[in-house]
């Protein structure tokens, strides 16, 4: 699958053609100007703009559309281990499979793999995931929508929206992170959040649901007075009983200052992915709302995050959380012939798998299940860091963990646990060596499940798909693949780049790969 021949050497440097600094502020201003009128209504009159040179004309993307509509699932960071542990816990604690296992039994739902490789490297992170998907190349990790030489490309949501799709945005992490920026702007680095965020509001969509609330400030709320803004599960719920005048009002869900909880530490006030995939159905599925179809992508974000800590208890619970909202586009799909659904993941990571034998493989995993709320490692590691000194603070976990996770840590599971914490290096293997990674090898002498690595790996991808154009999708490829099989389900007319995308991009910004 390893192409010979890419696109650009991944070491290549890119032209200084503009100063960062400049990049930021021309973006801006030019991501105003482009989008001071809804995409759908201004791609009709922006004749004087060159097409992408990423999207050619073909015969498909002037026929008739196989979709009306895309709904795009991610389950960010599931290894086929994830995928595993969640179906078994769904079976041991729900007595059900779970949503993704029981489509495959479907007649109508198509399953594939691919691999994911990015330009630069063989293990992909999510913004070149999520960019793969969004216009069809192959990025560096850690650039959204823009190609070793600096090209920048018309991402999916505004080719969507240029067709009078509208679009939408849900996700457990912050609306402005890798998975689902990649579908809505274009930034040399993901982690230019504030700037992601004011490119977001500046290109519109529907419907962004999520976390991330500290990059959006009330003086850059404030210049877009039609967003209805919610902050709690509840303003969500009450969407249902509001005011006709405020239907068509374009929703911002902020449930967090940062990333939403994981569903393990969920509080009351955060909506579940489920929740939020309903919402976000009920305002784009409306021909009074959005006449020609809609596009929506999907993510539960925070099952990579659980994997890079090796925390088995707080991966399964986001795994199924997943699984819910599969369930819930499932159920609002399954008697319609106009909507594609994908669902997929932008990597592995980690490769989680149970792996002692017998009974011991039984009641491990039975008491992986019993986790309290409040309970993932983030919340353990913050809780002891009230402990005031290192050692203290490994002290104070152990006991947490008792509490907990009904786990006793002994003299030695504490002093390496202490050790990890003070940033001693236990392990040959240098990415299984911090604390999270030595916490969850602990436990896993309980569980039976346990960790390769805190990275992503470079393994094949799951994908389902069902609905009209499902059939296009290769039995085997590349993650690039599913971006001209939605362009062509869809039927999208050749893209028009902003003035804001013409300019030639120097990578300077390095990313963290979560």
């Amino acid at each position: 699958m390893i192409d010979p021949h890419p696109s650009a050497p991944p070491s290549r440097r890119v032209p200084a053609s503009i100063p960062r600094r400049t990049f930021l502020k021309s973006a801006t201003a030019a991501s105003i100007a482009a989008t001071s009128l809804p995409l759908a209504a201004s791609a009709s009159t922006n004749s004087a703009h060159r097409p992408s040179r990423n999207s050619r004309p073909d015969r498909a993307a002037r026929s008739k559309p196989l979709a009306r509509n895309l709904i795009f699932m991610v389950a960010d960071g599931m290894s086929a281990g994830t995928l595993s542990l969640a179906e078994m816990a769904s079976r041991h604690a729900r007595n059900r499979e779970s949503a993704w296992v029981s489509l495959w039994r479907q007649p109508d739902v198509r399953r594939a793999a691919a691999a994911t490789y990015s330009a630069n490297s063989l293990v992909t992170d999510s913004a070149a995931a999520s960019t793969a998907w969004a216009c069809g190349h192959r990025v560096n990790n850690g650039a959204l929508n823009i190609t070793p030489d600096g090209t920048q490309h018309v991402p999916i949501f505004l080719h969507a929206a240029q067709n009078a799709r509208a679009t939408g945005l849900v996700t457990t992490t912050r609306v402005t992170h890798a998975t689902p920026a990649g579908f809505l702007v274009n930034a040399p680095s993901r982690d230019l959040e504030d700037l992601i965020a004011t490119q977001m509001l500046n290109r519109g969509c529907t419907v962004m649901l999520g976390g991330g609330a500290r990059h959006f400030p009330p003086d850059l709320l404030a210049q877009h007075p039609s967003l209805r803004i919610l902050r709690s599960a509840d303003d969500l719920r009450a969407l249902n009983h509001a005011p006709p005048a405020h239907n068509n009002a374009p929703l911002l869900g902020l449930f967090a200052d940062s990333h939403m909880a994981f569903d393990l530490d969920r509080p009351p006030d955060q909506p579940s992915l489920a929740e939020m995939t309903r919402a976000a159905l009920n305002r784009l599925d409306n021909p009074a709302r959005s006449p020609q179809g809609f596009v929506l992508q999907i993510e539960g974000g925070r099952i990579d995050h659980a994997a890079h800590n090796n925390d088995a208890a707080a991966l399964i619970a986001d795994q199924l959380a997943f699984d819910d909202a599969v369930a819930v586009v499932r159920e609002h799909t399954k008697d319609r012939d106009d909507t594609l659904v994908i669902v997929t993941t932008d990597h592995a990571n980690a490769n989680p798998g149970l792996t002692i034998y017998g009974k011991r493989s039984f009641d491990g995993f039975a008491r992986l299940l019993t986790a309290k709320p409040n309970s993932s490692f983030d919340a353990l590691f913050d809780a002891a860091k009230a402990a005031g000194r290192r050692q203290s603070r490994a002290e104070h976990l152990a006991q947490l963990v008792v509490q907990t996770r009904n786990i006793e840590l002994d003299p030695e599971d504490r002093e390496l646990l202490a050790a990890a914490i003070d940033g001693k290096r236990l392990t040959a293997f240098k990415h299984l060596a911090n604390a999270t990674s030595v916490l969850g090898g602990l436990l896993a002498n309980t569980y039976g499940v346990s960790f390769i690595s805190r990275n992503h790996t470079a393994d094949a991808v799951e994908i389902l798909a069902w609905g009209p154009g499902s059939h296009l999708i290769p039995p085997m490829g590349h993650n690039t693949d599913l971006h001209r099989v939605m362009v062509q389900a869809l039927a999208l007319t050749p893209p028009t780049r902003l003035p804001d995308m013409e300019a030639t991009i120097e990578f300077s910004e390095q990313s963290s790969p979560d």
